[in-house]
């Protein structure tokens, strides 16, 4: 997508309200960084919008951190492009200005005493400038106070009545991300205490941001796993020292005994994890297998207590082993079949050893203890279909695929294949009228094209108009007019309800896709119908104006 047409590659309706921001000035800043353009577009927020172009003014890249996610591109970009383009010079390419080494040049020519009034001046009126600076430059022993003030800072700028909306939550996680930039440097250091204390930080905050945010497209969550990464990079530069090795496992250890992780389960998983190289020293290995075989009484339901208490047996094994030997971790499981990971991995051992009756018996507890948990028990029952093909007991497959395919077509090939040629009717009528009951799974319509039944698969999309978008291919040509019929009557039904340019324009996707099916003249003769019984909807005659 070039400037010169980037018209041709959005939509009409965003085109248009791009363009209304740029003609209203919106667009208050735009310059270049040195890699890409940076543009401040003012609306009912602001929103910071980049463009990276290349040499030949191709968009090569471009974001905006408005919540708009319905299109490639939204207005506040749109804008830019407009302003963008309005700035080249003609046939020639943008200059590009860069603001930070004009800055550095101007910075050059001040003396000490007036670089150190000005910053002292914006300290002084910016909170978040001062607790950067101290976390920069200020003393080792106070870092970490420093860096959780800038966290701080940045959530309180933006916290309005005690939440933060969509539109803030990236100047929310500003400060994170500045103490997130300094723990490499702390880790080339040496100073590997200061880097963890700068992650449990990160993941304080940030845990306690999630509660009061929009976390809706996951950025807080994302610099937790980041920080998460970091303490697992920092232990793993921990020296044999017993002495530095227990402090800093005590130190991880503590915070993730935090109740703040209540409800957030999988992240205390992967600290721990982290932490298992430390527990070569025994001490460590010690309070760690205590904490792991530990009664857990806070899950919040049956389930989650389940899956914690499975989380923390892995653990366990992992333990068992990376420091005593393979068959003890082995031993471990074989103990606790309980753990549906386990037996998932015993299962699967004994198939590859061959040995087919413990395998069997395994997926049949299985299915017994765990009866209420609907996934568990498909899961052993597939694993015993594996058995069964094994040892080649056709029957047993025959009842099991049958059951199985209620949910899953990739078993019907298999059934099929398991059936002499003249017994296949039968089987597929009893097959197909089981199906049908479940018609909506998709199963049932996977196995009428895949038996190429046309007169089954047209009585489906009659009785579910909807699904004719998706299957008209498979009854062309044979029962074009009752696709048309079909077609017709699903377009009427969604224009009849249609109530702003969203639905409109879907309803002209419709007509579009019925021209593939049935041809120009159809589609034009339902637009012309429609035009006519819409007359009073100039929305909707836009749109059907552009087909």
């Amino acid at each position: 997508m070039n400037l010169k047409n980037f018209e041709t590659h959005v939509d009409a309706v965003i085109l248009e309200r791009g363009l209304d921001y740029y003609a209203s000035g919106s667009v208050v800043s735009l310059e270049y960084d040195g890699a890409e353009w940076v543009a401040d577009v003012a609306g009912s927020y602001n929103y910071s919008v980049t463009v990276t172009l290349s040499e030949d003014n191709e968009i090569t890249d471009t974001y905006c951190d408005c919540p708009y996610d319905r299109g490639e591109y939204c207005k506040h970009q749109v804008a830019v492009f407009y302003t963008l383009r309005d700035e080249q010079k003609s046939g020639e390419s943008l200059t590009k200005k860069d603001k930070n080494k004009e800055l550095e040049d101007i910075l050059n020519t001040l003396d000490k005493t007036a670089l150190i009034s000005m910053v002292l001046e914006y300290a002084k009126n910016d909170r978040r400038i001062k607790e950067k600076l101290f976390l920069r430059y200020g003393k080792q022993s106070n870092l970490t106070e420093h860096a959780r003030n800038v966290i701080r800072s940045s959530i309180d700028m933006v916290k309005r009545r005690g939440f933060v909306e969509y539109a803030d939550v990236n100047n929310a996680v500003d400060g994170a991300y500045s103490v997130l930039e300094m723990i490499d440097d702390q880790l080339d250091s040496g100073n590997i205490q200061t880097a963890i204390l700068f992650c449990i930080a990160i993941l304080e905050e940030m845990i306690d941001l999630i509660n009061y945010c929009d976390e809706t497209n996951g950025t807080v969550g994302g610099i937790i796993g980041e920080a998460i990464g970091k303490i697992s990079e920092a232990i793993g530069e921990v020296q044999s020292n017993a002495t530095d090795n227990e402090k800093i496992f005590d130190i991880v250890f503590c915070h993730i005994q935090n109740k703040l992780y209540q409800g957030w389960i999988d992240w205390q998983i992967d600290i721990l994890y982290a932490l298992i190289p430390l527990c070569s020293n025994h001490s460590n290995r010690i309070k760690m297998e205590q904490y792991l075989s530990k009664d857990k009484s806070s899950a919040t339901s049956e389930w989650s207590g389940k899956y914690e208490k499975r989380q923390l047996q892995k653990l366990q094994y992992e333990i068992l082993r990376r420091f005593d030997s393979e068959a003890a971790a082995d031993s471990f499981m074989e103990l606790h079949l309980d753990n549906s990971d386990f037996r998932e991995t015993i299962i699967k051992n004994a198939l590859s050893k061959k040995l087919y009756e413990k395998a069997l018996n395994l997926c049949l507890e299985g299915e017994s203890n765990d009866i209420s948990y609907i996934g568990l028990v498909r899961k052993w029952k597939e694993l015993r279909y594996t058995v069964y093909e094994k040892i080649k007991n056709i029957q047993a497959q025959k009842t099991l695929a049958l059951e199985l395919l209620q949910n899953d077509y990739k078993y019907f090939p298999k059934l099929k294949a398991l059936y002499i040629k003249k017994e296949w009717p039968d089987i597929l009528k009893i097959i197909l009228d089981t199906l049908w009951k479940n018609s909506r799974s998709g199963v049932y319509i996977e196995v009428l094209i895949y038996e190429n039944l046309k007169s089954r698969l047209l009585e489906y999309c009659k009785e579910y108009n909807e699904t004719i978008t998706s299957y008209y291919k498979h009854l062309l040509p044979d029962y074009k007019k009752d696709v048309a019929i079909i077609f017709t009557k699903y377009i009427r039904q969604k224009a009849d309800i249609a109530n702003g340019r969203g639905h409109y324009r879907r309803v002209c996707d419709l007509i579009r896709e019925y021209r593939k099916a049935c041809g120009k003249t159809a589609a034009q003769a339902i637009r012309e119908e429609l035009v006519h019984e819409n007359a009073r909807r100039p929305a909707f005659l836009d749109e059907l104006s552009m087909l």
